[in-house]
């Protein structure tokens, strides 16, 4: 499992046209086993035409001072009735860059990446975490990295309890399976808000994601 596959995650400026309208923010810190890394945001704007996205991840990992690992990803992702209608991200993983454009069009969705172009089914989906209906009925997801469109599949788990911020709360969890993908996903049972993802990585490895209270990113501004 690498971090490609996780991607799509301190959000960019919301464009002007929709100033007026009121973003919903996701924001989590991201933890290597025990060893918070870096922080991710999700922007969710209701536009006229549908549901905009715009995200971005950035990670670093520091070995005796020295960065090991620096990852930094950007992404637009805009919605219409349930399925992408176009994405454009921008990614840099230890140096190398990656460039994903995609838009629908009535033969399908284009999509361009660093493997060449290619044309996907009408409705696709990607990786997203933020809206678990969406990311519960797909069998194919898009990897808003590298382009590659992801065989996947979705399992639920036993219900469990987690902790935010000072507060205990019970979690619906889904196992997500896929080729080098171990993921468990977690909402809350009672509004099915986003709140924890783990994913196992190479080396016996625990990638973890945990929502953020407004206090605690108030404390990092």
């Amino acid at each position: 499992m690498t971090l490609a596959l996780l991607c799509g995650l301190v959000g960019l400026p919301i464009q002007t046209a929709y100033a007026s309208v009121e973003a919903r923010t996701l924001d989590f810190d991201v933890f290597l086993d025990e060893r918070r890394i870096g922080e991710q945001r999700f922007v969710l704007v209701q536009t006229p035409e549908g549901l905009r996205v715009e995200t971005r991840a950035r990670f670093e990992v520091k070995l005796l001072r020295i960065t090991a690992f620096a990852y930094d990803h950007r992404n637009v992702e805009e919605w219409r009735a349930g399925c992408l209608a176009s994405i454009e991200s921008a990614t840099e993983s230890n140096g190398t860059p990656y460039r994903v454009s995609g838009r629908q069009q009535k033969e399908g969705f284009r999509l361009d990446a660093a493997n060449g172009g290619q044309w996907l089914p009408r409705c696709v989906g990607t990786f997203s975490y933020w809206d678990k209906q969406q990311l519960v009925g797909r069998e194919r997801l898009l990897n808003s990295q590298t382009g590659e469109y992801v065989a996947v599949s979705v399992q639920p788990l036993p219900d469990d309890r987690l902790q935010v911020g000072d507060r205990e709360v019970t979690v619906e969890r889904y196992a997500l399976r896929g080729a080098g993908l171990e993921l468990t996903v977690s909402y809350a049972s009672d509004d099915g808000e986003w709140l924890a993802l783990d994913s196992r990585l190479e080396g016996g490895r625990t990638l973890r994601y945990r929502r953020a209270t407004q206090a605690q990113v108030a404390a990092r501004q």
